[in-house]
């Protein structure tokens, strides 16, 4: 092991250096893409895809690395310089892409002054020798001839104060740190032709821990797959970069797409192409005085002055047109959907978190209206505060007993008998007032918290039905589950636990799974529903003819009851609709299962159902919901007038 003592000369002469040096830039770096072009600003290069461990393409990262990548690296700090190679990938481009004079600069070339002249570029001072196919070979960076003289000087004035030295312990540490399959340390040292002093080769280190130091604070402030600004980088800018008085003029715009659905069907490189893609588009689409970051998962963030909300819709509407031709553009096969949120800037938004989080409410707006892109208007952000009070408080009025059972009345087809009720919620909130499902189901199925309710609202028909044992009044209740409850692993043990408490007669239960929970996952839904039966429950299937069920469902649950969805009744206004209507209903007779038709509102409706000789019948033609307390006392009174009469 060497003394500690040992590395003291090399890092006296490693700050030595680095005095003379220029300061840097903060936001330099060095980019890889495979487009035509790179972010702003940007000095473009060419690059060797296979030339290890000078240049090469590594396909894993898809980015340019070996030494005259570092090199670039460093060039790039110490200039504030940032350089992006263009259509990167595994083929060798740059002398088409300088013939084209689509860069500025050629990296990884083995020096041939007559072939320089033929295509107009001029040499950077010699790098290093090496030896290939048995010659000597010059590497060096070329210039194209559309680079101008200001960026030639300034790449010659960092390569000046390299040393042959530097480079070759720069090679060493490359090799020992990444390695080429089944490239030896010793061969890729060899190859290069240098023997490296000891103390060379710590001055190198000692310069790239310094330097990966400064980069691992920078990193804070960027984002690692795309190369931009992370949301902690955006917050500082737009704090200390827009001043108050022009606070008003801006606009945040949040642009994003579903990444977790672009995980789960094509795998996380995809996401990443995706992610760096769009970064790209963005940076291409911003100015000097914009801030532009990745502020999320797919999401990211653009706080840019606009003149009004016309020129903020039309710069949107452009930029997602080009990140919707993903597809296109890449020979894909699918299409990517980005989606916009637009927010204008008030003279009071000094809070880069309210800012964003009022711009991305405009975002879920138009991801929920199937909408392009949408405006965060002040009537918006207020439904979307009495939402997040609404979350906040829901798991807390649960154990509080807030939400109620109301039950709507089923009726038997053939005489209007009323023959079950199907349990409904409600929450009767203290400052809000009685709230219906709309208010809130969607909130709890976005929280994780459907799954409460809906075993509440299960316990409740068990308390209700136990209380009825013996009344003779022969009613059974059916209770909602959704998709997230049914696919939870915790369903039938929960369900038993509570049915247990109680003593009812459990055919008079009658347990509803909507049709996406069959749809979404068949082996668990199928088990459920199984075991249900098992414990003495009905099984309903709800909603059928919304879109998700299939034939099969119908042969291969044990189900006792379908529930034809609203939609159909209401489209039976014609041949074909009342033609559909007949069919669904035959079927479920044919296959022993019984049919109710819901949301039945007119007595026209009402008699086409008779005629068409259906089991039962729901609506408000009938009965609205109830709360239980009074749909318990319409039973009672009504079994005493029958008793009566």
């Amino acid at each position: 092991m060497k003394k500690r003592g040992a590395l003291w000369l090399p890092v006296l002469l490693c700050c030595g250096l680095l005095a003379l040096l220029p300061g840097r830039s903060a936001s330099a770096a060095v980019f890889s893409t495979a487009e035509a072009a790179g972010g702003p600003d940007s000095v473009y290069v060419a690059g060797n895809p296979d030339w290890y461990p000078v240049e090469y393409y590594n396909k894993d990262t898809g980015c340019y690395e070996g030494i005259l990548p570092e090199i670039l690296e460093g060039i790039s700090e110490e200039t504030g310089l940032n350089f992006t190679y263009i259509r990167a990938g595994e083929e060798d481009q740059r002398l088409r892409l300088a013939r084209n004079a689509q860069v500025e600069m050629v990296s990884g070339y083995g020096l041939d002054r007559e072939e320089l002249e033929d295509y107009g570029m001029t040499a950077s001072r010699v790098l290093l020798t090496t030896e290939l196919g048995g010659q000597t070979v010059e590497v060096c960076f070329a210039f194209t001839d559309i680079a101008s003289d200001e960026l030639i000087a300034a790449v010659e004035g960092v390569l000046a104060a390299i040393s042959g030295e530097e480079i070759a312990g720069l090679a060493a540490a490359l090799a020992a740190d990444h390695g080429a399959p089944s490239v030896p340390i010793w061969a890729a040292a060899a190859a290069l032709g240098v023997f490296v002093a000891l103390a060379a080769l710590l001055v190198v280190l000692a310069l790239r821990l310094r330097r990966y130091k400064r980069m691992a604070d920078r990193e804070e402030q960027y984002d690692i797959v795309t190369g931009i600004g992370n949301k902690a980088y955006f917050a500082q800018r737009f704090e200390k970069y827009i001043p108050d008085a022009y606070r008003g003029i801006y606009c945040v715009v949040f642009i994003g797409f579903d990444i977790t659905r672009v995980n789960q069907h094509y795998g996380e490189a995809e996401a990443e192409e995706q992610l760096r893609f769009a970064a790209n588009e963005l940076m291409l689409s911003t100015a000097d005085n914009e801030i532009a970051a990745r502020v999320s998962g797919g999401g990211f963030a653009v706080a840019r002055p606009s003149s009004g909300e016309a020129e903020a819709e039309t710069w949107t509407k452009a930029l997602l047109g080009r990140l919707n031709s993903y597809m296109e553009r890449y020979g894909k096969d699918y299409r990517p959907e980005f989606h916009g949120g637009i927010y204008m800037l008030q003279s009071s938004d000094r809070d880069c978190e309210t800012a964003l989080f009022n711009a991305r409410q405009g975002y879920q707006l138009a991801v929920n209206s199937g909408a392009a892109y949408a405006f965060s208007r002040a009537e918006h952000l207020a439904r979307e505060s009495e939402s997040l009070q609404l979350k906040r408080q829901m798991l807390e009025a649960i154990e509080k007993r807030e939400f109620k059972m109301f039950l709507q009345f089923v009726v038997r087809g053939a005489d209007g008998e009323i023959v079950s009720a199907e349990a409904l919620s409600r929450w009767d909130h203290p400052q809000k007032g009685l709230l219906y499902p709309g208010s809130y189901i969607h909130l709890m199925e976005s929280e994780n918290t459907i799954a409460e309710l809906d075993c509440y609202i299960f316990e409740e028909a068990c308390r209700r039905l136990e209380k009825w044992q013996g009344k003779g009044w022969g009613i059974s209740i059916s209770c909602n589950f959704t998709r997230v409850t049914i696919d939870n692993e915790d369903f039938i043990p929960r369900l038993r636990r509570i049915a247990d408490s109680y003593d009812f007669d459990r055919s008079k239960l009658v347990i509803e799974i909507t049709e996406d929970a069959m749809e979404n996952n068949k082996r668990i839904a199928f088990e459920n529903v199984s075991q249900c039966k098992a414990m003495g429950f009905r099984v309903a299937l709800d909603d059928v003819g919304s879109g998700y069920s299939s034939f099969s469902d119908l042969r291969d649950y044990p189900i006792d009851l379908i529930k034809i969805d609203r939609s159909i009744l209401n489209s039976a206004v014609n041949q074909r609709g009342i033609a559909l209507l007949k069919g669904m209903i035959a079927l479920g007779r044919s296959l022993q299962i019984k049919v109710l038709c819901e949301g039945v509102e007119t007595e026209q409706q009402a008699d086409l159902l008779r005629q068409l000789n259906c089991d039962y019948m729901q609506g408000y033609y009938f009965y609205r919901a109830l709360p239980a307390e009074e749909a318990e006392r319409f039973l009672r009174e009504r079994s005493e007038n029958a008793e009566e009469s």
